[in-house]
């Protein structure tokens, strides 16, 4: 079937005027364009529309029947893309945010609330999760993007470098090292250290450093969170390699923060999407609202 929109418009046009003429001036068409447009909707549907008078033109029983079609036909599409233009201009939309618990609880709501000024009528979702749901999450559409650390072995997701953090030494602050400045990673080999789940990307960074200086390091406890790692610690129970900005929230449970060096580590915090997946304007809006508080941030020293 070939019926066009053009057609649609002209039918409703003359059914509800009564002439063709009339019909043609609402359309700014040639009273020939809007007969012809008749005429081929009429061939299409192999049946006719309308009886033909001297001065007037009425529905058929067919017409008749087809005219609240018609109408519902050209009601929903205006409807479909106001939603689209809507959606593109950002007077409406959904955005599903999946970040790391830490990154969640700390550098994720300010910028969400700044977007949220601009696009108040946006809604957005955020789904704090562990680092290594991050990537099924986004595999699964279940989220639109994220901000977590990339895993170099994956595919099928891009990054978007927002912040380097660095790796630290947490731990309580009647520890031996609370008082130190620094601590070197082959000083770690005889603490109970706390560690993130095997999964974790971060787990990776923290055992690639540790077994160079410490062949034969083994963890005393596996944990999946660091709100977890910060809790042990502060119960006296070991000590826990996390990012810098895991410090926000230790400061009020009796746990300090030390500098790893020999060497120092960084990791790099990302806003996550699927490789070729397009972003919906809600998403691309809110991705670009974290890359511009990333270029904000990082003109400022690191400590900061």
């Amino acid at each position: 079937m070939n019926i066009t929109l053009r057609q649609l418009r002209a039918f409703i046009a003359v059914a509800e005027l009564g002439q063709f003429n009339l019909a043609a001036r609402s359309l700014h068409l040639t009273q020939s364009a809007v007969s012809i447009l008749i005429r081929d909707l009429e061939s299409e549907i192999g049946v006719r529309l309308f009886d033909r008078h001297t001065r007037m033109v009425c529905l058929t029983l067919v017409g008749q029947e087809f005219l609240p079609q018609a109408r519902k036909i050209l009601k929903d599409l205006e409807l479909a893309v106001g939603d689209v233009r809507d959606n593109a201009s950002l007077k409406r939309g959904q955005v599903t945010v999946a970040a790391a618990i830490v990154l969640a609880a700390t550098i994720v709501p300010p910028i969400i609330a700044r977007f949220l000024r601009t696009y108040p009528e946006v809604t957005v979702n955020v789904r704090d999760m562990p680092e290594e749901a991050i990537s099924p999450a986004l595999k699964r559409n279940e989220v639109d993007i994220a901000v977590g650390t990339l895993s170099e072995d994956d595919p099928e997701i891009v990054g978007t470098p927002l912040l380097r953090d660095k790796l630290m030494l947490f731990c309580h602050d009647d520890h031996r090292f609370a008082k130190r400045k620094s601590v070197r990673w082959a000083e770690l080999q005889e603490e109970n250290l706390i560690v993130l789940a095997a999964t974790n990307p971060l787990r990776n960074l923290v055992e690639h450093n540790l077994i160079r200086v410490v062949p034969n390091f083994r963890p005393k406890y596996e944990v999946r969170f660091s709100t977890t790692a910060i809790s042990m610690i502060s119960a006296g129970m070991g000590v826990a390699v996390l990012p810098e900005n895991s410090s926000q929230l230790a400061s009020a449970v009796q746990v300090k923060t030390i500098d790893l060096i020999d060497p120092p580590v960084m990791r790099e915090v990302s806003l996550l999407q699927r490789r070729h997946h397009s972003l919906s304007p809600a998403a691309a809006h809110l991705k670009a609202a974290f890359v511009a508080w990333a270029a904000d941030r990082n003109k400022l020293p690191l400590s900061e």
